[in-house]
């Protein structure tokens, strides 16, 4: 066996999001560079990790066993790093952040700053709707959440980022042109 973690890690995204097409985007690769990985790494056990049946791949009882084992890997590996940076001296881990959809445009700019000086940190960011971002707070799933509203429960500590102010924004009208004949606009 001489499988690679890279090839881990592209088995173990197509494993989690079902689909070789997802699974490139959320590595930033193209579908066809998956889809030789995919097929680099199944040659080298003998046994079938995946099948397409129809137009949708599916992953095998022993596939299901490798991804398993693969995430092991790939976590032993992540605290391997984490370990070097924090003996570096360097902050390091994970940090998993919650965002209301609306989130996804302001976290950028309270982020950028701290991952630039942090570069061992491995931010994680969940951009969905309010009650997801509430359960994984409740299931101690994240770190940090933004939210716009409060609930009454689970009591959380909470830090006011922006006063939420929304405006209306429009293109002004030419003013119109002064002719004999008269029009109303």
């Amino acid at each position: 066996m001489d499988y690679t973690l890279h090839q881990l890690r592209v088995f173990l995204n197509i494993v989690k999001t079902g689909s070789i097409t997802k699974a490139a985007e959320l590595l930033h690769l193209t579908q066809p560079a998956v889809s030789i990985q995919l097929k680099n790494f199944q040659e080298q056990f003998g046994v079938p990790l995946t099948e397409v049946i129809g137009r949708k791949i599916q992953v095998t009882e022993f596939g299901l066993e490798i991804a398993r084992s693969a995430e092991e890997i790939l976590e032993a590996v992540s605290a391997i790093d984490y370990k070097t940076q924090a003996y570096k001296g360097l902050l390091s881990g994970k940090l998993r952040i919650a965002v209301v959809s609306t989130g996804k445009y302001v976290m950028p700019y309270f982020l950028t700053r701290f991952v630039s000086l942090h570069p061992g940190i491995n931010l994680m960011m969940d951009v969905t709707n309010k009650s997801r971002v509430w359960e994984s707070v409740e299931q101690n799933e994240v770190d940090f959440s933004l939210v716009s509203i409060l609930p009454d429960q689970p009591v959380v500590e909470s830090l006011a980022l922006l006063r939420n102010k929304l405006f209306l924004v429009g293109k002004t009208l030419p003013e119109p042109v002064k002719s004999n004949t008269s029009r109303q606009y």
